[in-house]
């Protein structure tokens, strides 16, 4: 189960602010605001997952037949071969047994190329067009020491494993492929209004003075039944239907027998 609500937007105290840090050599100082109202975009998880509106796309948000035609595409290039003679020559991404046949780079532009292509209804153009308009960040994607598709497309995990490669193995391999560039793209062409965020029907707004002084005059700890003081730190349960006092939760006293 995982919490459906995320943060849209944070409004911060315009008249107040506190003292972050100070460098008391040049006397420079920094400053923060705390946050006077929270906006929540509260997902309605209509797809059973916590994140059916995409705030981040991946996709299953998308067209499903415009991604089986992307997987298709891949399928017909991945590792497509013609024989001369007693001589086998591969003119696709990888050979048969798995292995990258072209430069890591080149796979994965072309990849993106072909998926932008039918995004845009099979014009070259706008393939093109997209390739240009964000070409650093497909070639980051592509190899990073963080996350990028360069362990998924050398089998790096799969090959320290001693993983088998076989036809399963492989179609399974273009559908991952297919769908995490498909998401790419998603994401990348989403139009800033479109975003979730934006979702005005879906809002959840906190404001956090008025919180403060409901839990003063009305809350009650779940544990002790005692109220709280103003602008106190709590807890809570996972749900939020209950609230305690720091020094009523249970992680604290056990915190508190390990001390002893």
């Amino acid at each position: 189960m995982h919490n459906p609500m995320t943060v849209a937007f944070e409004i911060k105290y315009p008249w107040k602010k506190k003292v972050l840090w100070k460098n008391e050599s040049t006397d420079k100082v920094e400053y923060y605001r705390e946050t006077f109202i929270t906006i929540w975009h509260v997902d309605p998880e209509k797809d059973g997952t916590d994140d059916s509106c995409g705030w981040f796309m991946r996709s299953r948000h998308g067209d499903k037949k415009v991604l089986e035609e992307i997987e298709r595409e891949f399928e017909f290039n991945w590792d497509s071969s013609f024989e001369s003679g007693k001589n086998k020559y591969y003119t696709g991404y990888f050979r048969e047994d798995g292995v990258l046949n072209m430069c890591l780079h080149s796979v994965v532009i072309d990849l993106f190329f072909r998926a932008a292509q039918i995004v845009y209804g099979m014009d070259w153009d706008k393939g093109m067009k997209y390739i240009n308009r964000h070409i650093g960040e497909i070639l980051r994607f592509a190899e990073n020491p963080v996350d990028s598709l360069h362990t998924s497309l050398t089998r790096k995990y799969q090959n320290a494993c001693g993983e088998e490669y076989n036809s399963e193995v492989r179609k399974g391999w273009i559908k991952e492929t297919a769908s995490i560039i498909y998401g790419f793209i998603l994401r990348s062409e989403r139009p800033w209004y479109k975003h979730p965020r934006w979702h005005i029907h879906h809002w959840k707004i906190q404001i956090h003075p008025l919180q403060k002084i409901m839990r003063y005059l009305f809350g009650r700890c779940d544990k002790c039944g005692k109220g709280f003081r103003y602008g106190e730190s709590v807890s809570g349960s996972w749900y939020g239907d209950k609230i305690w006092h720091n020094v009523c939760c249970d992680s604290a006293k056990v915190v508190d027998s390990d001390s002893q």
